[in-house]
């Protein structure tokens, strides 16, 4: 229970230092080199992985790039305490969606209860404010980010199961978007890539720590409890990225998306335990 929720707080730690960020690509793609690095020797102490490994890795390499690109425009479209509760409580509630409607599985009354609940909390965050700037397209990047989120921890479930350790999947993980990212980021700034490294470097290093603690903490809470009620843990990064956004970024806390955050943190529980 406690590495659940550390790996919620450090997860809304990463996504805060993301939203301060000058440059979010530079300092995603720096984050990234800094993760891979922490993790690069069980790379080199491990055997290659084989191509049961490699097609989970391939994969997610595109939806986790996907995912980053939608996170960033979402946090330069909105504020964080807005589009954080929508990408991180809309991709559980997605997944039970789509596990009904493709795949047939049959919901439970705390289940459907839950996703209801979830999902008007959603409602909630997305509906109009009286003379508040337009949410569109702040809400229509941070749902896509949450479709991508549900892809990819299905992806990364499969083959981290089918890797010699989680770990040694989550070392080529981390690699694999520095790479992806910092070539995205070359690509976009060209010459400027360098200094724009330069200045993200020290908040890179930071994250970096968070961008493992979220993973490694969540791995461990999964490999030695009860999955469904860990993951609900979990989705008490929707609260704590709220607190963070009013404590530390000055955003408009207020009553209403105070009350939306943990409204969206019980529902999500009910549907993971359902």
């Amino acid at each position: 229970m406690l590495a659940a929720l550390g790996s919620a707080v450090a997860h809304a730690g990463m996504a805060l230092f993301t939203k301060q960020a000058g440059d979010t690509l530079v300092f995603r793609a720096v984050s990234m080199a800094f993760s891979a690095l922490w993790l690069a020797p069980l790379l080199v102490f491990n055997a290659f992985p084989s191509w049961e490994v490699w097609r989970f890795l391939l994969l997610g390499a595109v939806v986790i790039w996907a995912f980053n690109m939608l996170m960033i425009s979402a946090f330069k479209a909105g504020s964080m305490n807005l589009v954080y509760p929508v990408m991180r409580g809309a991709a559980p509630a997605l997944a039970g969606v789509f596990a009904w409607l493709v795949l047939g599985e049959a919901l439970s009354p705390v289940a459907i209860l839950g996703l209801s609940v979830a999902s008007a909390a959603i409602i909630g965050f997305a509906w109009p404010e009286r003379g508040g700037a337009p949410k569109a397209a702040a809400l229509a990047f941070a749902l896509c980010a949450a479709v991508m989120t549900a892809t990819y921890t299905v992806n990364d479930a499969s083959g981290a199961r089918a890797a010699a350790s989680p770990w040694v999947y989550a070392a080529w993980f981390f690699l694999i978007s520095w790479i992806t990212l910092g070539g995205t980021a070359i690509v976009r700034r060209g010459a400027n890539v360098i200094l724009a490294a330069r200045a993200e470097m020290k908040r890179g290093v930071i994250a970096s720590f968070f961008n493992v603690a979220t993973y490694g903490l969540a791995l461990y809470a999964y490999a030695n409890a009860p999955v469904a009620p860990m993951a609900a843990l979990r989705e008490t990064s929707i609260v704590f990225g709220a607190v963070l956004a009013a404590w530390v970024l000055k955003e408009p806390f207020g009553l209403k998306r105070g009350a939306l955050a943990v409204v969206l943190a019980l529902g999500l529980i009910a549907l993971q335990l359902g």
